[in-house]
């Protein structure tokens, strides 16, 4: 018997990977023992009786099969174990991520806790000034009327003022002109009555001229400002319209991403190590469900590739395109005015201030071509958008229609299983490629621009307004010095002899004067310059 369990080697020290296969080892050992054992007790009961033996043989085998299924229930006991032990960890990643979207929420509930606070409280300030306005509506209505009434009485004793000091500065100036040309007809400079007429009507025929040619600068500008204002309504209605796309698809595609990323963490995390975790009952159930899940989010993925999808598939890009060339036609159709009014104020006097003013317009033109051109490019997908979002809709719909063909009641295979997870962080690489391209919107182009444009008008209606300005002050200028001329004349004749110092100042004057008309003349040479009984105020002028 010694001799027998030697031959077993029971009795040898072994290493074992784990406890439980030391276990199995020690069960198995033991059954080896005990059969040996009970089978030479058998030999030598038979031996002396045959009906002994044979019973004690049925109890050996019965012992013998008791003690093979140990092992295999061992087995399932630790296969459960370990089922659970999983099951448990998916749960408790489950309740972390639970908690940490219940922890978002409740913030963004004292957020949105605060900020009703906040309105409430504005709301009741407000609330209270305005009964304390109302309050004191009465008291305040009567000292204003009165403000009103005593504004009123002052205002119009100062402007009766000023037309009693007009019509006194006209009387006196009447009354020294016909005075002034008394003089000069006693004196015998006859020709000074024609002159006056002549300075007189110069005066009204160049601010005559000065009157059209500001009014038609300001009716060109104001057709400039009409057509700036309805291309800017139109084109920043539509770039509002595809940032709002944008946004939207990027919130799609963000929680496509998200939905991605969680979906491939679920399978990292359900990842079989063992051939028994696939075919056990809990896990199986498990991974059944992650494939009819992982099932659901594919269709849904496609679905909202598919809204994504829809501009670069549909004829809507048609549509954009159509008003993105209605719009770039109204661009072309102001710049040109603005070039042809700018380049027309450019030949007179102070040309050199429009010099700016056209250079800034050039710059504007480039930066509303930009502006169109990256519409264009956005809304016709060629900055990548439209491949990568087509090409990720067809890989979904592939594994969708994969997915959909196959048994729902199996697990995936490993190799499937390593396919889907490579497929899913390409998907998410890819996903967020298409989200940096989306942010990279025109809203900075939709601010700047037409900002741009205000100013430039802005810019364009002081320098006007200073020719204008301008133009009165050197007219004015000469007449005073005409007037003035005269007089000394006036003063000078009844005391001194005419000198050639006479004849330089009026040579001088005379200058001046030819200068301003050819300054005005040009600047109104592509206007209808006629005055009100039909004349031509250039004729007048010279």
């Amino acid at each position: 018997m010694i001799a027998m369990l030697r031959e077993l080697g029971t009795d040898e020290d072994q290493e074992y990977p784990t406890e439980m296969h030391a276990f199995l080892s020690v069960i198995q050992d033991e059954q080896k023992i005990y059969d040996s054992v009970f089978q030479e007790v058998v030999r030598q009961v038979t031996v002396n009786m045959v009906e002994r033996g044979e019973v004690l043989a049925e109890i050996r085998n019965r012992y013998a099969t008791m003690f093979a299924k140990i092992p295999r229930h061992v087995r399932h006991l630790h296969t459960e174990l370990v089922a659970q032990r999983r099951l448990n960890r998916r749960l408790s990643e489950e309740l972390v991520r639970a908690k940490d979207i219940a922890g978002e929420l409740y913030q963004e509930l004292d957020m949105v806790r605060q900020h009703d606070v906040d309105i409430t409280r504005h709301a009741r300030e407000t609330q209270e000034k305005l009964l304390s306005v109302l309050t004191q509506s009465d008291n305040t209505d009567e000292i204003l009327a009165e403000f009103h009434r005593l504004y009123r009485m002052q205002r119009n004793r100062l402007e009766e003022a000023v037309r009693q000091s007009e019509l006194e500065k006209r009387i006196w100036i009447d009354a020294a002109t016909n005075l002034a040309l008394r003089i000069g007809q006693d004196q015998g400079i006859n020709d000074l009555v024609q002159l006056q007429k002549l300075e007189h009507s110069r005066l009204r025929s160049a601010n005559h001229i000065i009157v059209i040619i500001g009014n038609t600068n300001e009716a060109e500008l104001t057709a400039i400002e009409r057509k700036i204002e309805g291309w800017r309504v139109r084109l920043v209605r539509l770039s509002q319209s595809v940032v709002d796309e944008d946004k939207q698809n990027m919130e799609i595609l963000g929680k496509m991403q998200r939905e991605m990323a969680l979906v491939l963490r679920n399978l990292d995390v359900n990842e079989p190590r063992e051939m028994a975790e696939t075919e056990h009952a809990l896990l199986k159930l498990f991974h059944v469900f992650d494939v009819h899940s992982l099932s659901k989010h594919l269709l849904r993925w496609v679905e909202q590739t598919t809204a994504v999808a829809i501009r670069f598939t549909s004829d809507r890009d048609l549509t954009f395109q159509e008003e993105l060339g209605g719009i770039r036609k109204m661009s072309d159709t102001w710049i040109e005015a603005s070039l042809k009014l700018l380049r027309r104020n450019e030949k007179n006097i102070n040309g050199q201030d429009y010099v700016p003013l056209i250079d800034l317009l050039s710059k504007i033109g480039v930066a509303v071509e930009d502006w169109l051109g990256k519409l264009e490019t956005r809304v016709s997908g060629e900055d990548g958008i439209a491949s990568n979002v087509i090409s990720l809709q067809n890989q979904l719909e592939d594994r969708y229609t994969t997915y959909s063909a196959r048994d729902a009641d199996k697990p995936l295979p490993p190799s499937e299983r390593t396919h889907l997870k490579e497929s899913l962080t390409h998907w998410i690489n890819q996903i967020e490629i298409v989200m940096n391209t989306l942010s990279n919107t025109t809203e900075m182009e939709q601010n700047k621009v037409p900002m741009q444009v205000d100013n430039w008008v802005s810019r364009l209606v002081d320098q006007l307004n200073t020719d204008t300005d301008i133009r009165n002050e050197e007219n004015l200028k000469l007449h005073t010095a005409m007037i003035s001329w005269m007089v000394q004349l006036l003063v000078k004749g009844s005391k001194e002899s005419p000198t050639e110092l006479w004849d330089h100042e009026f040579h001088q004057l005379h200058q001046e004067l030819i200068s301003n008309n050819m300054n005005l003349t040009r600047d109104a040479s592509e206007m209808e310059v006629i005055s009100d009984d039909g004349k031509d105020l250039r004729e007048v002028v010279r």
